[in-house]
């Protein structure tokens, strides 16, 4: 009898053993989920960045990958304009003193929902739009195309520089209730690490006109 007593209680024990192993590996399951889920719907990533020159000054073209979390997106849908700052800066190195700033430009971007004629309003600097749907606001936010942020005279040629870009949300300009919520959090506070790259100009070739014909010649 004590024998079979001992078997069930080992066996007993064995399976809360078991149960506790179960219980564990889901919970990990679970959090691995929230937390990929979490860092998907608040990343912000660039690719294929690169100055190039337009007339007399490097602009700037970048693919942005960005995504609101659902958070974020009740509160555009409830009114709240969201301000997003792209900011560009360009430094050169200095072997005896701290590296030059160059250029430190940013815009910003606003996102609003108008319930009235159901949609989105885009302003992007002095520029605005309007979109259908919050996918489509959200791609006019984020889309980087020529856009001036180094004047020529400003740079050498040849002269090696780092350029740095990053988006954020700026949650300074949401109301006080939600700066709080910013605060406390995560899945209100959206930005970008800074992106760094090496830039190092080269001479624009002049642009030659085409001789004017004199009168009467043949082409």
């Amino acid at each position: 009898m004590d024998f079979f007593m001992r078997f069930l209680k080992n066996e007993s024990l064995r399976l809360i053993i078991s149960m506790r192993q179960l219980f564990n590996s889901i919970a990990k399951i679970f959090l691995l989920i929230v937390t990929v889920s979490f860092a998907h719907a608040n990343e912000i990533s660039f690719s294929n960045v690169s100055l190039t020159p337009l007339e007399k000054s490097w602009v700037l073209n970048a693919d942005v990958q960005l995504e609101l979390s659902p958070a974020l997106e009740q509160l555009v849908n409830k009114g709240v304009t969201l301000h997003f700052v792209t900011e560009f800066q360009l430094t050169k190195k200095r072997w005896y003193w701290f590296d030059n700033k160059i250029v430190d430009v940013q815009r910003t971007s606003k996102i609003s929902y108008q319930a009235l004629t159901n949609q989105y309003r885009v302003t992007l600097g002095t520029f605005s739009l309007t979109a259908a749907t919050l996918k489509q606001a959200i791609a006019a936010v984020k889309t980087i195309e020529e856009w001036a942020v180094v004047d020529s005279s400003a740079v050498e040629s040849k002269q090696a520089y780092q350029a740095a870009l990053r988006i954020r949300l700026d949650t300074n300009q949401l109301a006080k209730p939600f700066q709080v919520n910013a605060i406390n959090s995560k899945s209100w506070n959206l930005q970008s690490d800074w992106h760094r790259f090496d830039f190092a100009p080269v001479a624009q070739a002049p642009v030659v006109e085409p001789a004017a014909q004199a009168p009467g010649a043949q082409p």
